[in-house]
């Protein structure tokens, strides 16, 4: 069950609602015209021709299969070999035109073979390739991914890292849409990104977080790391001190690369432990949008990031706190 523990804050961020003009780009290579495909089956009860029409179709299928990894690169490719096999069923449905440039009936060993030059109809790949959630097609401008890793004191630990919506991300996203950045919700990815691709990304993947924003159809990711604790409690003064830090680096879909890095972190006393942790983190991703969204601006308009200022430094957090 997802946890919504801030929920006023995410409310108060999805109702402020800024319109963009996006201008769209494609992040994955593009189809080529012309693709081949060769195939060998064996003839069965002679009959060459049902053997020609089987060879026909997987070359087809094999010229496809080309074609999308290809488009995907080798390491996405193998990765959405499950997902692929729906398009690769029907390859048929995608050949705009075929011709053979190589027919062959072995006699002696009873195969026949093919070799066929074909044309994709290249927006139906696309179509299929986003409908199955590997691409997301066009990539918008002016969008981000916000995905935080979150570790909280007053929270138990949960399964799955889609299984809550942490504090430091709810507000964080809430201050970015504040400051007029659109900001991709993170039950729209839920279903097309695996566990393993957003803790990859937050380890610092920059492969992982292209592949975040091209099925998100985002042109900059965020991921990052929270973690709350409880530095000290006054017994007599029933006040309990919490700390709150918040770790992110900002990633370019498009050139898979590093725009920007950053560690805020915020120390709340309060006599409720749950209502200190709240305030530190909202204070922290404060601080934290206050500085990285000016480079997503930057970025935007001259396509580079200048260097990136020393964050402060922290206080030091024990292994068994991250």
């Amino acid at each position: 069950m997802i946890l919504l523990r801030y929920f006023p804050a995410l409310l108060a961020g999805f109702c402020f609602f800024i319109s963009f003009y996006n201008t769209e780009v494609f992040a994955q290579q593009k189809m080529r015209d012309v693709y081949e495909g060769f195939a060998t089956v064996q003839v069965k009860d002679d009959n060459y021709v049902i053997a020609r029409k089987k060879a026909v179709k997987q070359a087809l299928k094999n010229g496809l299969e080309a074609a999308l990894e290809e488009m995907l690169g080798g390491e996405e490719f193998e990765a959405s070999q499950r997902d692929l096999r729906k398009i690769l069923r029907r390859s048929s449905h995608y050949v705009r035109s075929y011709h053979f440039l190589e027919a062959y009936d072995d006699l002696i060993n009873k195969t026949s073979d093919v070799k066929l030059e074909m044309r994709f109809f290249s927006s139906a790949v696309n179509q299929a390739l986003a409908g199955i959630g590997v691409i997301a097609g066009p990539v918008s401008e002016n969008k981000v991914v916000l995905l935080v890793n979150e570790k909280s004191f007053t929270t138990a630990p949960v399964a799955s890292f889609w299984d809550i919506v942490p504090i430091s991300e709810t507000q964080l996203t809430s201050n970015l849409i504040e400051g007029g950045i659109e900001v991709v919700g993170r039950e729209e990815l839920r279903e097309m990104i695996s566990e393993k691709t957003v803790l990859n990304a937050i380890k610092g993947n920059l492969g992982s977080a292209r592949k975040i924003g091209l099925k998100a159809g985002a042109d900059i990711v965020i991921v990052g790391t929270a973690v709350s604790n409880l530095r000290g409690e006054n017994s007599k003064e029933e006040i309990k001190t919490v700390q709150a830090n918040i770790n992110v680096k900002v990633v370019s879909t498009l050139e898979s690369s590093l725009i920007a890095a950053k560690t805020e972190f915020s120390t709340i006393k309060h006599e409720n432990a749950l209502q200190a942790e709240l305030e530190a983190f909202d204070s922290a991703s404060e601080k934290l949008a206050d500085f990285i969204a000016p480079s997503f601006h930057r970025y935007w308009e001259k396509g580079v990031e200048a260097p990136v200022k020393k964050a402060p430094e922290a206080p030091p957090l024990s292994m068994s706190d991250m």
